[in-house]
């Protein structure tokens, strides 16, 4: 009788502990991949988990090959960090997937990344925009030493409008797709009007409509909205360069554009001698404007150099883009300018500064 007690919890513990394995794969994913260019023996990555956000360190061999393992309770968001974070890229992790990754860290957003359906959705997107993209890349990397700035920011803007049309033809004929949730946070969140981005959100259906990034972007649209074209500028007071207060209420009865840049910001340096020449262009016509700049990064390189010369405010801030004027602005790329009426209205968002002469002259005319 005691045998045969004992055979029965020995069953019964065996039974557990299969029941238990199983659940735990059930409930695990697993990451490999190889990738060329990976600088330093590991990379970072992080997802958000509740109010917290996790980071764990991938180990890489010299080859360049990697693997992970962990469990999620649904389909999360990772982002990777390679070369001392100056490269990005992201991927989705459910239970039981096996995630796995191939391409060259230089080109993030080449790189392929099968497993899982959103996954495979994404790469496939990836693979038919490949010159886009890829193109997109090569400016970028040669816009960070180019002298020609201006052709550069042009031709950046048109890549980047050209993959946001196809990426809006995507959700339009898969609504009901994760990818194209993630699409419309990839290609529409930063944009400074916000139609393109409640147009897209408006098509999402099921599950897409349902995925908790949807939500998020919605805030963030709302958000976006406070300073949108056509809404109040956000009212501010602050510290110039030279210790003056400086608020927005005063410039009442006057246009202002409002110029947000950074201190490590070369294509901004490149531009500054532009935007001298076009104030001064501007006060010499006796034109109804005054020019106020906003510097982040002030913690990691000196704002003198961006200051000196100029004849108008310049505001010092910290905390780069967490910095309050940026956020309240919702300021997500620089060199960035908006215009604002003399009755406090904002006018236009993200122009190019040699094209104020021409504003000015066409508001006299109205």
């Amino acid at each position: 009788m005691i045998k045969s007690n004992i055979s029965f919890c020995t069953g019964l513990f065996f039974v557990f502990l299969v029941l238990f394995s199983c659940n735990r794969k059930a409930s695990t994913f697993e990451i490999t991949g190889k990738l060329d260019n990976i600088s330093g023996n590991y990379f970072f990555m992080s997802h958000e988990a509740g109010d917290s956000l996790i980071i764990d360190t991938i180990p890489v061999s010299s080859k360049g090959e990697f693997s992970f393992s962990g469990a999620v309770d649904t389909l999360t968001e990772m982002s990777l960090y390679f070369n001392q974070n100056t490269k990005v890229t992201y991927l989705l992790v459910n239970k039981g997937w096996h995630v796995d990754l191939k391409g060259d860290v230089l080109y993030p957003d080449l790189i392929n990344i099968k497993g899982g359906d959103v996954n495979d959705d994404l790469t496939d997107f990836k693979n038919k925009n490949k010159g886009l993209l890829k193109s997109r890349a090569d400016i970028v990397a040669a816009g960070n030493d180019s002298l020609a700035v201006k052709d550069y920011v042009v031709e950046l803007k048109n890549i980047n409008f050209e993959l946001s049309n196809i990426a809006a033809n995507y959700v339009k004929a898969n609504p009901d797709k994760i990818a194209s949730v993630m699409l419309i946070n990839t290609f529409f969140k930063d944009e400074s009007s916000i139609p393109r981005l409640d147009e897209n959100l408006g098509l999402l259906k099921g599950k897409a409509a349902d995925f908790p990034l949807t939500a998020n972007l919605k805030r963030f649209r709302d958000k976006v909205k406070m300073s949108a074209i056509g809404t109040m500028a956000p009212i501010f007071s602050t510290e110039d360069t030279k210790g003056k207060k400086i608020n927005l209420s005063d410039y009442r009865g006057k246009y202002v554009s409002l110029s947000f840049i950074s201190t490590t910001c070369k294509i901004c340096m490149a531009g500054k001698k532009d935007v001298i020449d076009v104030y001064n262009k501007l006060k010499s016509k006796k034109y109804n404007i005054e020019f106020i700049t906003v510097v982040k990064d002030i913690e990691e390189a000196p704002v003198d150099s961006m200051a000196s010369s100029v004849k108008w405010p310049v505001l010092p801030v910290k905390g780069g883009w967490s910095a309050n004027l940026f956020d309240t602005y919702y300021i997500r790329e620089i060199p960035y300018n908006i215009l604002i009426s003399p009755t406090g209205i904002i006018l236009e968002r993200d122009y190019p500064v040699l094209v104020l002469p021409g504003k000015m002259e066409e508001s006299l005319q109205n």
